[in-house]
């Protein structure tokens, strides 16, 4: 049986150093050497190796560079010390849910989730916060974030202070990047691989995000920048007056995106110009007579894109429909064998041919002439059209320009949530809508009230999808003294509950939870979700008091820190062993003791504070007994509590029935 300790790779995230090392020297065995300082790259000799004549590593090269870059990259790379914590407190529907709240450092949360949801999030939309000159809530301490976190939200005696990122600092573009830049880069690895990451930003950074997500995911993978029109101009502007946002679009592989996913949207009024034209020819007494009437309908509609508008026909069959030229779109002539006449079918007599020739090959126009799908005029003089039907073309093109005025205020006044500047929950379901299908993942990592969470749940109830999202906001405290906050902290206490941001999101959760059944009761999707904290690990770090190291042996028999509970530890193992935060965990007695099944199987464990040589036998088989009844699918995980063996022998015997039985990893804490 090995036992874990803090330092094992098992009872840590990802360490993606040692991934990449791993790497390169599968592919470059003579690449990675070890040095006086550990391992080491020689990048001499990967420059001779990928054909680079040169030398040393001080040439220009095109990118962007600021104070703290190499520090932000180590941030990113180095892996989390902590731990998530159920509270099952303020969760709603614990048992069943698939969605999660986390209050935490979203740098450390990333980290942490490397292992159970790396190559999973279909979606990463995020709404940052804008380099505007004010507070910044994430100042990253790159020796221990988890107790630099702690004291900054208040969980622990620290005094730490969050300063005012100021244009006058000196470093006002770098802070802001030194803190997007890690978070980016652990982002890309929870991306699918036709995933996609959307992002809002203003004037202030857009440029420096879009340069930083070139680096990271590739200039190939750019889907482009949309601007958000909020039809409200900045009264305040020196220069130009901004009444528009940017909202950048990156692919984790742009290629497999769009050969599997690709980026649509649908016409907005296209099910009730159909449904209208139902209507019209079940009272019309005939289909011209109904195609009339739709007509008419349709020019007296308000808000019809160009293209919904275009659809003004009704076919013999009853179908809308819309008319398209067939001519060669190129300012070149086409090729000669697309000036093959078409033959009317009345008169029997060529069609005008358009100037530059058909849009089409021969082949194509007389594929869709045996379909029905060019409509001629009365006679020979009208050049014929391509038929495009509605029902065939429900999605259009997602459009760089997304107008969209107005704001939240009324919706979260209706939910009675304080929450000054929320992104607009219908601009974030409709862009949900474009990027997801029924069973993706979506994540946003910078929560704020929850307004991801909501349009998630919002477009769910709408297509009778079925997403999953992940929520992660810092518990950043609220200061009743502070008057831009003092509504904030009042709702807290009205909550009972801390005075923090993460509390407002959850309560925003719960209430657009119900919002959404009032709205859909017929809705029968999941509306839950779990709450996990962000905490140090609960296995005990070695850390001894020289001046009584007697206490200290003492105080480290025990490895799991005295104030966790078995939910708190089962919780740690998912994550380090990649296990989904929300698997089935099934619970039974065996030898008097509790025995947790998680994913079927793929772990077992009992956390137990005392196990018997009398005990361990029972124990031992009816566990072996339970696994085989599981029957899961890859290779099981078994783990104890290290302190809870009375002896090395009980360890031994019950390590021993184990392997008899088919379970090789055996593991305590």
């Amino acid at each position: 049986m090995k036992k874990l300790s803090d330092n094992d790779p098992e009872t840590k995230s990802r360490d993606l150093v040692a991934e990449n090392l791993a790497q390169l020297k599968a592919i470059f065995p003579e690449l990675v050497t070890e040095g006086k300082g550990g391992v080491t790259v020689n990048l001499d000799v990967l420059k001779q190796l990928v054909g680079d004549q040169t030398v040393t590593d001080v040439e220009e090269k095109y990118g962007l560079n600021w104070h703290g870059k190499r520090r932000a990259r180590q941030l990113a790379l180095t892996p989390s010390t902590g731990t998530l914590r159920p509270c099952k407190k303020g969760s709603v529907d614990w048992d069943t849910t698939q969605n999660l709240m986390i209050e935490g450092d979203n740098l450390e949360v990333l980290k942490l989730l490397q292992k159970s949801y790396a190559g999973k999030v279909k979606l990463i939309y995020i709404d940052p916060p804008y380099n505007t000159g004010k507070d910044f809530v994430y100042p990253d301490n790159f020796q221990d974030n988890i107790k630099n976190y702690l004291e900054l939200t208040g969980q622990v005696e620290g005094g730490q202070k969050i300063s005012s990122n100021t244009e006058a600092s000196g470093r006002f573009h770098a802070n802001w990047l030194n803190m997007m830049y890690p978070r980016l880069k652990l982002a890309r690895d929870l991306l699918s691989p036709e995933g996609l990451i959307v992002i809002h930003i203003d004037e202030h950074e857009l440029h420096s995000l879009v340069i930083i997500l070139r680096e990271i995911f590739g200039e190939e993978n750019e889907l482009g920048v949309g601007v958000w029109d909020k039809r409200n101009p900045k009264g305040d502007a020196r220069g130009l007056a901004y009444q528009h946002e940017s909202i950048v679009m990156v692919a984790r592989n742009a290629d497999i995106l769009f050969e599997q996913a690709p980026l649509k949207r649908p016409k907005r009024n296209a099910q009730r110009m159909l449904d209208y034209t139902q209507e019209a020819l079940r009272t019309a007494k005939s289909t011209r007579e109904a195609a009339k009437q739709y007509r008419n309908w349709l020019k007296a509609q308000d808000g019809l894109s160009g293209g919904e508008a275009m659809y003004d026909r009704i076919s013999a069959d009853g179908r809308v429909y819309r008319l398209v030229s067939m001519a060669w779109p190129n300012k070149k002539r086409a090729p000669d064998e697309y000036f093959r006449p078409l033959i009317h079918p009345k008169t029997r007599r060529p069609c005008p041919i358009p100037e530059r020739g058909w849009r089409n090959p021969p082949e194509t126009m007389q594929d869709l002439l045996r379909r029905g799908l060019i409509e001629f005029g009365p006679d020979e003089n009208t050049q014929p059209q391509r038929i495009y039907f509605l029902d065939e073309n429900m999605y259009e093109n997602v459009p760089s320009i997304i107008p969209f005025g107005g704001s939240d205020d009324a919706l979260l006044k209706e939910l009675a949530i304080p929450f000054d500047q929320p992104k607009p929950m219908e601009l974030v379901a409709s862009l949900i809508g474009c990027c997801t299908k029924e069973q993706d993942v979506v994540m946003d990592f910078f929560a704020g009230s929850g307004t991801t969470g909501h349009a998630v749940m919002t477009q769910n109830a709408v297509d009778g999808g079925n997403r999953r999202y992940i929520l992660v906001q810092l518990p950043e405290p609220l200061d009743p003294e502070n008057k831009e906050q003092k509504t904030a902290a009042a709702f807290c206490d009205s909550l009972e509950e801390p005075r923090n941001l993460a509390e407002i999101t959850k309560e925003r959760l719960r209430r657009a939870a119900k919002a959404v059944q009032k709205d859909s009761p017929k809705f029968k999707g999941d509306l839950g979700f779990r709450v996990f904290r962000l905490d140090i690990s609960n296995i005990r770090a070695w850390n001894p008091n020289r001046d009584n190291l007697k206490q200290t042996l003492t105080d480290h028999m025990e490895h799991i820190l005295p104030d966790r509970t078995e939910a708190d530890i089962l919780c740690e193992l998912l994550l380090k062993l990649g296990l989904d935060l929300c698997v089935p965990i099934e619970k039974r007695q065996i030898a008097r003791k509790e025995v947790h099944a998680i994913g079927g199987g793929v772990l077992i464990a009992c956390l137990a504070e005392k196990l018997s040589r009398k005990e361990v036998e029972l124990l031992a088989q009816g566990i072996a007994d339970w696994h085989k009844a599981l029957t899961p699918g890859g290779d099981t995980t078994c783990v104890f509590r290290d302190s809870a063996f009375t002896d090395d022998v009980v360890k031994t015997n019950l390590t021993a029935i184990l392997e008899q039985n088919g379970i090789r990893n055996i593991r305590s804490l």
